[in-house]
């Protein structure tokens, strides 16, 4: 049995080498077999943007735009805020396949069935 892990990204934009470092620390659990669920708050919700994640590039790490296709074909649960999507006036049609907006009690209910990391 693989290990429930919520990853809660809170940096995008504002934050290239955390956001990068995020996303990175998701691929490597991916490949480890977690059974990881990713959730995108504050700043993070940007990444839901089509078009963000590839602009993200930390230093020290294998860009965003080289990393977001393992996750985004390995189909884990992937939300992002909707307060978020809301105070970032993202357009509904401009969130990328994948993601589904969602609310805190739904982060909340993910960080009860296993452990939880904030980046």
């Amino acid at each position: 049995m693989s290990k429930k892990i919520t990853l809660v990204i809170t940096h995008s934009t504002d934050n290239h080498d955390r956001a990068n470092a995020a996303i990175a620390l998701a691929a490597s659990l991916i490949s480890e077999g977690a059974d990881l669920t990713l959730f995108f708050i504050f700043e993070g919700a940007l990444m839901a943007r089509k078009g963000v994640a590839e602009t993200i590039e930390g230093r020290y790490l294998t860009p965003v735009r080289e990393l977001f296709p393992m996750i985004l074909e390995a189909k884990i649960p992937m939300y992002v805020c909707g307060a978020c999507v809301k105070a970032y006036e993202i357009p509904a049609d401009e969130i990328m396949d994948g993601f589904l907006i969602t609310h805190i009690p739904t982060l909340a209910g993910e960080m009860m069935q296993g452990e939880t990391i904030t980046f």
